[in-house]
């Protein structure tokens, strides 16, 4: 049995981290807020290790962007990109890890995963509403149809694809390499 230490759960956490920071050079332009492959590999960080781990993978992503490594949407970095209009997305990721988490940790069965994972990218995406009406001064209407309805479709096929991956890593990965709660 191999015992994970918290080094080597900090070292798995930067992995993902720097995947994260890899699947944010996907980006798709649609206007105020650009279509990425940040949130696909958020669902799949969530979706194979445990929300603690996952929240450290989150934090070490916004800790090089803070720091100035052009790795956020866009290659941006920066103060501005967690507090800009972007910025409800990117803080809506530790909703996103722990919901997941939460669905995840009860049955460890296909559907909740499913249901988590569709949690919680909602709750991400609204976050992210939330934060344009509070960082553009954007109405609720505008902010549900520029920051949540152009991302609905493409969130679910990211999910239908998080899940599938995920179960297929879950499924190889011997159980006593598995991250424990």
């Amino acid at each position: 049995m191999v015992k994970h230490t918290q080094l080597s759960r900090l070292i798995i956490a930067a992995e993902l981290a720097v995947g994260l920071a890899i699947c944010s050079k996907i980006t798709i332009p649609l206007g105020l807020i650009p279509l990425t492959g940040q949130t696909l590999a958020v669902g799949l960080i969530a979706s194979i290790v445990p929300p603690l781990v996952g929240t450290w993978a989150i934090s070490i992503y916004l800790l090089l962007g803070v720091i100035g490594l052009p790795v956020f949407a866009g290659s941006t970095a920066g103060l501005a990109a967690l507090f800009g209009p972007t910025g409800g997305y990117l803080w809506g990721f530790f909703l996103y890890i722990w919901i997941v988490g939460l669905f995840y940790k009860l049955t460890k069965q296909t559907l909740a995963l499913i249901i988590g994972n569709l949690v919680g990218a909602g709750s991400q995406l609204l976050a992210g509403a939330y934060w344009l009406v509070l960082s553009a001064k954007l109405s609720w209407p505008a902010a549900l149809s520029s920051g949540v309805t152009p991302f609905l479709v493409p969130a679910v096929i990211k999910i239908i694809l998080v899940v599938v991956v995920a179960k297929a890593i879950l499924r190889r990965l011997p159980e006593r390499f598995r991250l424990k709660n």
